[in-house]
């Protein structure tokens, strides 16, 4: 039951909000305590190649970070945030998660924000790689993941579950939506990314570079739709994957958006369809 709710996927909401297009998720939607929204490509002032709505890359221009800035100004705003309190972590594809009480003027090092703070908006960038949200409506606090595939495979997911829990979520409250990122059409991988994704699914899965073994291990998993084989490569579904890592972690309830990076480079920043050249969006959460 976790791994067919974990490759189910829904259709997410795309809407204008005060002249900017976001997406949000259904089931996060519903918490009137919580505002979210997961950021596109469109309706800012970056020049191309990373035209327009980039908020997370920066390159040697002070030019680029001017726009960057204006444009996560104008994201906060929209939202009715406060752009000065924004907390936006210096990420590396690690799996460590904080917990943030208050605005400090230095990034954090992390690849996961939480925090209880009423007002003290949290924002992640993405570009490819798999945003997700956690939410507990009961103690009203939220985190914001970032899961590339080292962080999927470090189960960055249930780090983040793991850091709620002490303090004071029961899991089975916690609500999580997983936001737009490259699907398995469009991400194949070496034997490394899967082998070591795999270990994350499968408890004594050793690690190495035969795929045979690899395709065996998968099969006695019954996780063949979470390794798609595409011209003789591995295609992980990164989306799906921290799905069931948070169903395993006791999540009851998780929403998957159907919406691929790569296939919508119209929409979103894609660091696969751009050949590195992608700009970021962002997901971010704040408690009311």
């Amino acid at each position: 039951m976790k791994k067919e709710a974990a490759l189910t996927q829904s259709e997410w909401i795309l809407k204008e909000v005060n002249g900017l297009p976001l997406v949000f998720s259904p089931l996060l939607s519903r918490f009137s305590e919580l505002r979210h929204a997961f950021s596109t490509r469109l309706g800012g002032e970056t020049k191309p190649p990373m035209d327009s709505f980039n908020v997370g890359r920066l390159v040697s221009s002070s030019t680029c970070r001017v726009d960057l800035m204006k444009n996560r100004s104008k994201l906060c705003c929209a939202l009715g945030l406060n752009p000065e309190t924004l907390v936006v972590p210096d990420m590396s594809h690690s799996d460590v998660v904080l917990f943030v009480e208050e605005y400090r003027h230095a990034r954090p090092k992390a690849d996961g924000i939480a925090t209880a703070t009423k007002g003290l908006p949290v924002l992640l960038t993405f570009a490819d790689c798999v945003p997700i949200i956690i939410f507990d409506p009961v103690k009203h606090v939220v985190a914001i993941l970032h899961a590339g595939w080292r962080g999927t495979a470090s189960n960055i997911a249930a780090q983040g579950v793991r850091l709620l829990s002490k303090h004071g979520s029961r899991v089975d409250n916690l609500a999580a939506a997983i936001g737009p990122a490259i699907g398995s059409c469009c991400y194949p991988t070496g034997l490394e990314a899967a082998s070591q994704l795999l270990a994350s699914l499968v408890e004594g899965h050793a690690l190495n570079g035969d795929p045979q073994a690899l395709m065996s291990t998968i099969k006695k998993g019954s996780l063949e739709e979470f390794f798609l084989i595409k011209d003789d490569r591995f295609h992980p579904d990164l989306k799906a994957i921290n799905a069931l890592q948070l169903f395993k972690a006791g999540v009851k309830h998780v929403d998957v958006t159907n919406l691929c990076t790569s296939c919508k480079p119209d929409l979103f920043y894609s660091h696969r369809f751009s050949e590195g050249k992608a700009g970021r969006q962002a997901a971010v959460a704040c408690l009311n």
